[in-house]
């Protein structure tokens, strides 16, 4: 009933993929990363599935993905890497890529059944944070080095995105809380009973869907595109990376491949790298 699932997924609010692997590359480059044409040391498929972690000094991927019209998604490895300051910096790596491109972008951390964040950035620079997060031994109230603005559920506060995209994030009313609860009561109540429900079980699964995995599911038609990739979490962007390359090429994938700086090889890949979340 609880599968644990996440979910790191970043929408630009463009669809030039030239002017976005351009930013991309100018930010990781001054940084003193430095851009390669294809990953380094082939690996086997059982290295790629078992250790895919230990590639993270030594190998980060960013992915651009066509999304639907007006929009492009991104995957990163590590996960959540443009919502992480370069070293040095005062602000996320999104908030450089939205002011660069000259548009509006977001990213969706989904973590499990109740905690999201959306880290949002306009053209400006500024940005906006809300949600929540469970992370351990770390300051309340923050998101990797930077202030959650509004904690409880995500939402837009900053971006002016379409109203579609805006209803399937907003968040449940008080009424709806109480209307959920009251009928997870009631099919409780039915269980083992003459009248319980053909399908409760997977009534009661919808029921204990949380926030983040409901607009998780709501956002895929909307931005995930054809072929979508809005799940690409599931087959692990290294694995893809070294054995899908022809085929995400036809798709319309760009990949771009960066060997870390210096000071990041030097880094625990489970923790300052991967990230906690």
């Amino acid at each position: 009933m609880f599968i644990e699932f996440r979910n790191y997924t970043t929408c630009i609010q463009s669809n030039n993929l030239d002017s976005i692997e351009l930013a991309v590359s100018r930010i990781f480059e001054l940084e003193g990363c430095r851009r390669i044409s294809q990953p380094p040391q082939p690996l086997s498929n059982e290295e790629l599935r078992q250790t895919p972690w230990l590639l993270l000094p030594h190998l980060w991927i960013v992915g651009l993905f066509v999304s639907t019209p007006g929009w492009t998604i991104v995957k990163t490895e590590p996960n959540e890497l443009l919502c992480r300051r370069a070293r040095g910096a005062a602000r996320p790596r999104l908030s450089e890529l939205a002011m660069q491109i000259g548009c509006n972008a977001f990213h969706l951390g989904a973590y499990g059944h109740n905690n999201d964040i959306l880290l949002e950035a306009d053209a400006m620079g500024q940005t906006f944070i809300s949600g929540s997060v469970d992370r351990i031994e770390e300051e309340e109230n923050q998101f990797y080095d930077e202030q959650i603005n509004a904690s409880g559920y995500s939402q837009f506060f900053l971006l002016d995105v379409p109203e579609e995209i805006q209803a399937v994030v907003k968040a449940p009313s008080p009424e709806q809380q109480q209307e959920k609860e009251r009928r997870l009561s009631e099919l409780d109540m039915l269980i083992g009973t003459e009248e319980e429900p053909f399908d409760d079980q997977s009534e009661i699964g919808e029921l204990l869907k949380g926030h983040s995995w409901r607009i998780d599911e709501a956002l895929e038609p909307l931005l995930g595109g054809s072929p979508s990739y809005w799940h690409i979490w599931k087959n692990n962007l290294f694995y893809l990376a070294y054995t899908q390359q022809q085929q995400l090429a036809k798709n319309g994938v760009r990949l771009l491949y960066f060997q870390p700086a210096e000071h990041y090889r030097q880094l625990d890949p489970l923790y300052e790298i991967q990230g906690y979340y």
